[in-house]
């Protein structure tokens, strides 16, 4: 990875592609992308004697003496058409990052991402996390320096991105349950958002190859992604079960919709929209392998 650091809270990074990151179509898929971006050498969130050196994927859980760190509220991708358009196994991905929005105990970062060698525009993101104390698991104010060295032009969101209205689940919508290993757990135990977006990409996935949606009908790494929201209203932890439940919008079938639940608790709700018009979405791929 190449960082280039233009203050303490706006700066770039480059990856990629890593191992593993191409799907069954060559390309990057949704959750690898997520990776990229939360991959940074990004410790403002975080609390950390001077003596410790930052290096990159040096998180909060790692570090002596931290006591805060941040989690993600909401996620939204959007991925550009660029981003379909061009190989994949050789991409190397430029992100810019920067604060947003600042609240009291929360705040946002926005992501743009390009093509390293080209410039052009490939994805935006933007996170909403929440600041928590790690002892008392409570919101934690964010620091005064903030509010002071951050430009006020710098932050282009007067609130914090509310999320998405989810219909009401149809009886009949697809079910699909998944169980939380070692493999997918952080520092904490807790399962990363990347891997919340993989669980219900592999759900929507499941539900085409047994028909049970109307527009889709095989894997969903054959269809061209257009946006991926996710919204965190749960803990999950090393050995839940979780029961994904796919459905497609009323009245817009080239967006999935997505409830995971933990029992009889939501703890996640998911949204994905494709391109309609792909020449490799909504039923134009006949000819591809079911999974």
């Amino acid at each position: 990875m190449k960082y280039i650091a233009h203050s303490d809270y706006y700066f770039s990074y480059v990856s990629g592609p890593h191992y593993d990151d191409l799907d069954k179509n060559y390309k990057i898929s949704p959750w690898n992308l997520l990776f990229h971006i939360e991959c940074e050498l990004d410790t403002a969130h975080v609390e950390v004697p001077s003596h410790v050196i930052q290096t990159p994927f040096y998180f909060a859980a790692h570090a002596p003496g931290t006591t805060v760190n941040a989690f993600t509220r909401f996620c939204q991708i959007t991925i550009l058409p660029a981003y379909h358009l061009q190989p994949h196994w050789n991409l190397s991905l430029r992100k810019d990052q920067w604060f947003s929005y600042l609240g009291n105990t929360s705040y946002c970062k926005d992501v743009a991402v390009k093509n390293a060698l080209t410039d052009e525009p490939l994805a935006k993101a933007v996170n909403h996390l929440v600041r928590v104390d790690i002892k008392t698991q409570q919101p934690s104010k964010l620091p005064d320096k903030w509010y002071r060295e951050i430009s006020k032009d710098q932050l282009t969101r007067s609130k914090p991105l509310q999320g998405f209205k989810q219909p009401p689940r149809p009886d009949n919508s697809y079910l699909f349950t998944t169980e939380v290993t070692s493999s997918c757990v952080d520092s904490y135990q807790h399962q990363n958002m990347a891997l919340h977006v993989k669980n219900c990409w592999d759900a929507g996935s499941a539900a085409a190859c047994s028909n049970q949606l109307s527009q889709f009908n095989t894997d969903l790494a054959y269809y061209d992604l257009k946006q991926v929201s996710f919204l965190y209203q749960g803990e999950v932890v090393i050995g839940d079960i979780l029961q994904v439940a796919c459905w497609e919008l009323p009245n817009k079938l080239s967006t999935l919709c997505f409830t995971m639940t933990k029992g009889s608790k939501v703890v996640g709700q998911c949204q994905m929209e494709f391109y309609h018009n792909s020449p490799r979405t909504l039923k134009s791929v006949l000819g591809k392998a079911k999974l």
